[in-house]
This record gives C-alpha cells, structure tokens and sequence, in this order.
C-alpha cells in the first residue's frame, strides 16, 4: 500500500534551566537549529536501488542573543522563538521507479531537526555566526553524505553515522570561527570560549508519522550545569477533516481497551495528569462523504472560501496536537464535528451561541499559542467571528466570502468597514464598524506615535 503525503509539524518549545553553570553570574544561552527532511519532493530511488537527488535543509537566524535573554538562572524556563524552534512543512513518500514498481510502490522519507544549545562567553558576534554558518553547511553536506550512501536495502542512518557526523560538525563549526576572528579575538575567545552546552539530532521516519501521530521528545544536558530541552511533531494526513476524524477513531479504539485514559506528561521536572473523559472518547457522528458531497457543489460556488480553508490546512498538525493535550479544545471540537455533517444538509438552519462559543474556544486555543503564524491566522478568524452571530450556515458562507483573511480584514468592495483584532486578554472579540474619516484619524494617529 502506497505511503500517504503528510502535514508535519516540528517545534522545539522550550529550554528549562536546572542549573546554569556560571558560578555567580548569569548564562547567555543561544540556540542553533537546522532543519531538514529526506522525501520524495526532491529525492527519487534509481534502477539501481540507490537514492539520488539532495536532502532539504531549512538553516534559521540568529547566534548571541537569540533566545532573548541574557541573564538565564536557575529554575527559567525559556520559551523558544518560534523563527528559530518551529518548522511546517510536507513528507513525501519517495517515489520508485517503474522497473520496482511490482516490488514496491514506494519508499518512506524522514524529517528532522539539529539543536545545539551554546553558552556566550568571549566569542565575538561574527566569530559566532559564522560557526553558525559552519554549522549549516556541515549538515547540509552530512545529509547528503547519508542520501549519496543509501540504498534500497540500507534506508536507515546507524547512531554510529549520526555521532560521527556530529563531531564533524562540531570541528568545523570550531574552525569557522577561529577563521573568522582576528588575533586578538581568537586569543580572548582562547581563555573563555563559548560553551557547547549540547548537541542533539532528531530524526523521525515517515512510517512513524503516518497516517498521524503526537509524539513530545526531551533532551538533558549536565555539562556547563544543568539544561534540558522539550519539543515535540505533530503530524497528519493532508485533509483537515481526515485527520480530526482519524484523531476521534484513535480515541474510541484506545477507550475500548479502558474505560478512561490517563496520559502522563512530564513537564518543567512535575508530573501533570491528562485525563480524558469518556465522553471524548466516542467517535462523533461524523459523514466525510457527506462532507465531500458539500465540498463538490456549495463549497465550489463560492472560490472566495478558499482562502479561509487554507488557514484550516496550514494548522491542522498544530490542530491535532491541541485536540491531543487540551481537553477544553477536545471538547469543542467534538461538538462541533457531531454538528458539522448536519449543517452541510440544512444551510439555512441558523448557527447557535453554542456554536460560536464553541469555534472562539478553539480559536483562542490557537491565539495563545507561541506561533506568530497561528496567533495572526487566529486572530483573523476571531475578527470576523461576531459578524456569524444570528446567521444562517448559508448567510456565513457568504459573510466569509465576502471578507478575505487579512491581517486588519476588511468587507470586500469597501474601506469604510475594519474588524478588530481581538484583545490580548483573550475576552471575547468585538466588532467595530468605522468610518473612512475615523480610520484616516486611527492612521494619523499611529503616523503620530511613530514620529
């Protein structure tokens, strides 16, 4: 059976400081991370049974003072930036050629993550970028190391293979820098170095991922004190329906082998406790055909929604991993999903309070997240959710039609009418209809703060 293409997302969330190994003072951490994946967008099996093409490598910014803090202590806890800590993108099987394909329809890729975790010391800023730069190329050609000597019979990468090319990464990195600086420099970086406080490579098989899965991973450093780091991949099929049901499924077959599941997650060194209620754990009466049905002929009348779908597809891994760890999310969309195949068969029931509150809670779910993507997609949606209030399924479809996703959206076909974000207070969200000259006031006065 042929492997499927999945949504992946990759997030390193946090760094938690158990010790941080600078006698009286305070440690500057920095964080370096390269992403890559081995797929079927840009690799292929030969006649020859072997791999051809080149691994994807996504490098990200930043050396000294990218975690944003310069005064790590004991017991922090530092959020990572999203810019350097999170990557979405899709898995492809890899595809073989017609000669296997009796044999075999396909070959399974992996995606995965390089985290080092560093220590400011006496290293100057362009000594550290361009260890940062060493870095990035040395897993680029490491990769390729792995995709050049892999074949049919020899698809997985030994943690002797891995080790090795982590030393090699850390020589180079070492060299770059010494290559970068000036005498001086190099002498004054000599006597207090920056520390590699730890070097980790996460690597996940599509086999793994498919068709979709949760799975949170750690990291412990006790060198340069105490550190460790948490992340965890999200990952779904393709279709934002597929994948919520495929989730509700996963749930009933787990209750069937035990009434209530307890899901145990150790999180900042304290054990919290997850219990999912029973009621999660039946599958809601959920029709995708009749889902497919609404798609092929309302949904199509109307291509203006394809932009608010799009939001849907972009953060269905994101929206899988919240279904998996908060229960209030699972709730609302259980109800929502029970609701769902009704309303493609009634548009001109009217929506419920119900409802709404329903779509806000998930929505806010998303709008508290660290992402800056997903808070801005968010609070696009939550902007326009009011405006749903006492309509029909019907009348929504063509509100959003009307109103584009847009980070201040508007009605289309006019400049007087701005929806407001909603507030960082995570209150519900309010509309205000305003004038063209009270929108020119709003600018000036922005044009007014800047200056």
């Amino acid at each position: 059976m042929a492997r499927s293409l999945i949504r992946v997302e990759l997030e390193l969330d946090r760094i938690v400081v158990h010790d941080e190994g600078d006698g009286w003072g305070d440690a500057e951490p920095y964080l370096w991370t390269v992403f890559f994946k081995v797929d079927g967008e840009t690799v292929s099996v030969t006649d020859a049974l072997s791999l051809s093409g080149a691994p994807t490598v996504v490098t990200t910014p930043g050396s000294h003072g990218n975690l944003g803090t310069s005064d790590a202590d004991e017991g922090d806890t530092i959020v990572i930036p999203s810019v350097i800590g999170e990557w979405s993108t899709i898995l492809k099987p890899i595809p073989t050629p017609d000669s296997l394909s009796a044999l075999v329809e396909d070959v399974g890729g992996v995606v995965g993550v390089v985290a080092i975790l560093m220590e400011e010391d006496n290293v100057s800023d362009d000594g550290a970028e361009a260890g940062h730069r060493a870095l990035n190329e040395a897993v680029r050609n490491a990769l390729q190391q792995i995709v050049d000597t892999r074949s049919f019979s020899n698809q997985d990468v030994s943690d002797a293979e891995i080790e090795a090319f982590t030393d090699e990464i850390k020589t180079k990195i070492k060299d770059a820098i010494v290559d970068n600086q000036n005498f001086l420099e190099n002498f004054w970086s000599w006597l207090n170095p920056d520390d590699t406080i730890g070097t980790k490579v996460w690597v996940f098989k599509h086999d793994d991922l498919d068709p979709g899965t949760v799975i949170n991973f750690s990291q412990r450093w006790r060198n340069e004190g105490d550190w460790e780091i948490f992340g965890h991949i999200s990952s779904t099929v393709l279709c934002p329906a597929d994948a919520v049901a495929n989730f509700f499924a996963s749930l009933q077959e787990t209750a069937v082998r035990q009434e209530a599941i307890q899901s145990v997650a150790k999180i900042d060194s304290q054990t919290i406790l997850v219990k999912i209620l029973p009621e999660d754990c039946h599958t809601p009466q959920f029709d995708l055909q009749a889902l497919r049905r609404f798609r092929d002929t309302e949904y199509r009348k109307r291509p203006e929604l394809a932009k608010w779908f799009a939001l849907a597809e972009r953060h269905t891994a994101r929206f899988i991993y919240l279904l998996a760890t908060d229960q209030s999310v699972r709730k609302s969309a259980h109800a929502l999903l029970t609701w769902l195949p009704h309303m493609t068969q009634a548009l001109d029931q009217l929506l419920s309070e119900e409802h709404l509150v329903h779509a806000e809670r998930i929505l806010q779910a998303f709008y508290r997240q660290k992402s800056r993507r997903a808070r801005i997609d968010a609070s696009r949606a939550l902007a326009v959710l009011p405006l749903l209030k006492g309509k029909s399924v019907k009348e929504a479809m063509s509100i959003l039609a009307q109103i584009q996703p847009a980070r201040h959206p508007s009605v289309s076909g006019t400049t007087a009418v701005r929806l407001c974000p909603p507030p960082k207070n995570g209150k519900p969200v309010s509309v205000k209809v305003m004038t063209n000259e009270e929108n020119e006031e709003q600018d000036q006065a922005r044009l007014a703060l800047i200056e």
